[in-house]
């Protein structure tokens, strides 16, 4: 794991040091940029497959721990669902020519469910602290 995030910050630093400019950001003609940059991906992809296998070996060697993976996972849709609902679609009348009006309900709908488990992690925080006070 220490190897990945070495790599990672090494390009970044290789990456941010080139000189690109936003200008450029199309890479047509990047150099060593693009490279850096398709190796980064290439990087990204195996450390979420590794991630993912890592899980799915833990819960095919404890299947127990399924339970509480399930109930996480479920509860973050919900989350999401709920943001969803209360998301609005609205697109700003400067945005309309670049701003699609799902983009828009997506873009409602991740600050809410952000809104949402913020509220919910200062709740869990402020009960845990409370209820070792009483113990």
């Amino acid at each position: 794991m220490y190897a990945f995030v070495a790599i990672g910050v090494i390009l970044m630093i290789m990456t941010m040091s080139s000189g690109l400019t936003p200008e450029q950001s199309n890479c047509e003609d990047c150099g060593a940029v693009g490279s850096f940059i398709g190796l980064s991906y290439i990087l990204l992809v195996i450390a979420i497959v590794a991630a993912l296998g890592g899980a799915v070996l833990q819960s095919i060697m404890n299947p127990g721990k399924i339970k509480g993976t399930l109930i996480g996972i479920g509860g973050m849709l919900v989350v999401i669902v709920i943001s969803y609902v209360m998301a609005d679609g609205t697109v700003e009348p400067y945005y309309v020519n670049d701003v699609s009006e799902t983009a828009s309900k997506w873009s409602g709908a991740g600050l809410y469910a952000f809104y949402i488990l913020f509220l919910l992690s200062v709740a869990a925080i402020i009960y845990s602290s409370v209820a070792r006070f009483f113990k």
